[in-house]
Formats: C-alpha cells, structure tokens, sequence
C-alpha cells in the first residue's frame, strides 16, 4: 500500500507545473521535485530497513545456535561415563639365591638390564685356545651356533629395557590420562569453551600417539625375537641338509672304506 501511495503521488507531482503558490499565497510554494526526491529517500531508508531487519535475524539465530552449542550435557558426566583404568601389573619372584633380583628389577624399570640378565642366566663362555681342536668341516657349524646365542641374548635384554621402561613411565602416563579425563567430564564452562575442548582433543590424540609408539617398541622387541628364533629353526634345517647332502655324495665311499678287509681281519683274529 505504501508503495502504490508513494507512485499516486508521485505521477500527481509530475501531471502539475513545476512550482505554484497554495491558495493563492506566495508565501507557501509545492515544489514536486522536492517531493520526489523526499520519496526516494525514504524508499530507500525502507530498504536498509529490510536489509537491518534481516541481519538482526540472521545474527538472532547464530547467536542462538551459539547458545544451544554451548550448553553441557544434562547428566552427572562424572557418575555416568568415569571408567576405571586397569593397573600395570608388575613382574615379581622369588630371589631365593640372589639370581632373578637384578632381572625383576630391570624387568620392572628398565635399568640394570645387563647384569640382572646375565646374572640369571647360563653363563656362556667362549672357546679359546680350544677352537682350534675342533675339525675344520664342523668349526663354520660351531661359530653360527655360538652366534645364535648371542644374538638371543641380545634381543632378550632389548625386550627386558623396553617392557621395563614402558612399566617405569606407566604411572605418569595414567596421571595425564586421569587429568584429561577429569577435564574431558568437568562442568565448569572454562573447561568446556571451544579452544578448551580442541585442546583436550590434541591432548587425547598426543596421548594416544605416545601409545602407538610404545606399541611399536614392543612389538620391534618381540620381532626382533621371533627373527632370532627363525634363524636357529634355518640353521638346524641347513644343517640337516648338509648332513644329508654329505651322506650322499660321500656315505658309499665311508661305508665301502669302513667295510674293506673287515673278512680277513677277523679271520685273521686271535684270541691273545
């Protein structure tokens, strides 16, 4: 209605001259283009209006969408979702002789390893002087079995360091967790603003990565473990097929040698 108000007085101001005195007077003039440009002007003051009016809504609803996000679930968070965390079980045993004390301790915190280690195992001594006695065909066979048990050891005392250290460092790694979970379910609106939650996020997700590592560790030790254990299979598997390999191509000629003669010496044999 407003618009079809503004256009009747608008074509009445264009149909009448350009300016004329009201009854007669010279005093009170009607200029029409002075009309039209108030129209105008309020034409668009109408417009900003719209304009304003739907701004305030769009800003009304962000600002109520901003509300409902920032409102806490309306439960107990601590009574519903707290978890109980399961503790680290610690290896123990008796020491009846002094011999497992330096292996639990080094077991449990990663320090000490190598002489709790050696000290509950069998001492392995080396040949010495004595590796010169041994037959040139069996030495190479010797030398990788020695090998083998060196190697084992090493990777058993690498296993013992990274169980041991992942022992040492489990309490203060259930402290950070507890501490983010205490965060994760307070109600205290400083605890639950954007940056505050984001932050909670990269800390569960820096947490969790620190566990994927030590995961990564553990299962190294226990490759490394089962590669050693591969290679004492393959080397008893070799030697198999050297043995067979020699008792082939060599056995009929020791069997023939060890057989040449034998009537004659036992005919030839007296009682003394």
């Amino acid at each position: 209605m407003k618009r079809k108000l503004t256009l009747v007085v608008c074509s009445l101001a264009v149909l009448a001259g350009p300016a004329f005195a009201i009854f007669g007077l010279g005093d009170i003039v009607f200029d029409p283009s002075n009309l039209e440009e108030n129209i105008q002007q309020l034409l668009q003051m109408e417009q900003q209006y719209t304009q304003m009016a739907e701004t305030y809504e769009v800003a009304l609803g962000q600002y109520q969408h901003m509300i409902q996000m920032a409102r806490t679930v309306p439960v107990n968070m601590v009574a519903r979702y707290r978890a109980l965390a399961t503790p680290w079980r610690f290896s123990s045993a008796t020491d009846t002789y002094g011999t497992t004390g330096g292996w639990i301790n080094g077991i449990n915190t990663g320090a000490g390893v190598a002489s709790g280690y050696l000290r509950a195992t069998q001492s392995l001594i080396d040949y010495g002087a004595a590796l010169s006695n041994i037959p040139a065909d069996q030495l190479e066979r010797v030398k990788t079995g020695y090998a083998t048990v060196e190697l084992t050891d090493g990777a058993n005392r690498d296993g013992i360091e990274t169980i041991g250290r992942l022992r040492a460092n489990a309490p203060s790694v259930a402290t950070a967790i507890q501490g983010l979970e205490d965060d994760s379910l307070s109600s205290a609106p400083n605890m639950n603003t954007e940056i505050a939650v984001l932050n909670k996020i990269n800390a569960a997700n820096v947490i969790s990565l620190h566990g994927s590592q030590d995961t990564n560790q553990l299962l190294v030790a226990l490759a490394e473990q089962q590669i050693i254990d591969a290679k004492r299979k393959r080397d008893a598997e070799a030697q198999a097929i050297n043995d067979h390999v020699r008792f082939v191509s060599e056995g009929k000629a020791v069997m023939a040698a060890q057989a040449a003669n034998a009537s004659s010496a036992m005919l030839a044999w007296r009682m003394p």
